[in-house]
């Protein structure tokens, strides 16, 4: 599938089923098998078990996004990201180094790019960061904080915004897709059969 179309089929899906969840412990792997989420993030694993946790995803008609820099074992690198598609078969990345979006970008995976939004000066490095790379999706860290940065990426960006990062209750959840988020990451299970 092309790059764009898989960006446009999240963004479809987003409308209905707006919640990521994020994969941190293998033995939940069930429940967010057995979720309505559409698309996951595998953010823990290693070279050895994540190719079979993409193939589980999959099998369920899950989207696989893989946070690269929390895999054991793989890269950071062209090999890493080549990997990823090619031999894991993923369907695309999140991470914070814009290096990685740039070869995600090339070798057509949907790319992510976690913002870190703790105080003025990340947001601003992060901003110069973001005009360099690109990405499909723009993550803001803590999610909560979409609501007061949104406005600020607006004004230099067109990409969906995801909140993600210390999620855990539906109030948030609502909160942060009501402030503009198109999607919220989060590893609370419980959260993970929200549909809007």
């Amino acid at each position: 599938m092309l790059q764009a179309s898989l960006r446009n089929e999240l963004l479809k899906i987003f409308r209905e089923y707006p919640i990521i969840p994020s994969l941190r412990q293998e033995e939940k792997m069930q429940a967010l098998l057995s979720s309505r989420a559409r698309v996951a993030l595998v953010s823990s694993g290693s070279i050895f078990n994540i190719k079979t946790a993409i193939e589980k995803l999959h099998s369920r008609n899950k989207i696989a996004l893989v946070h690269i820099d929390l895999i054991d074992g793989l890269g950071t690198d062209l090999a890493a990201i080549r990997y990823l598609k090619e031999i894991a078969k993923a369907d695309g990345i999140v991470t914070p180094n814009r290096y990685i979006i740039s070869a995600a970008k090339k070798e057509k995976l949907i790319t992510i790019h976690r913002l870190f939004a703790h105080d003025t000066p990340s947001i601003e490095t992060g901003i110069k960061i973001l005009k360099m790379s690109k990405p499909d999706f723009i993550e803001v860290l803590p999610g909560i904080m979409v609501g007061k940065v949104i406005s600020t990426l607006r004004k230099n960006f067109n990409q969906p915004i995801i909140g993600g990062g210390l999620v855990e209750a539906e109030k948030e959840v609502i909160e942060i897709l009501n402030a503009g988020a198109v999607a919220v990451n989060t590893s609370a299970a419980s959260l993970w059969d929200f549909k809007s």
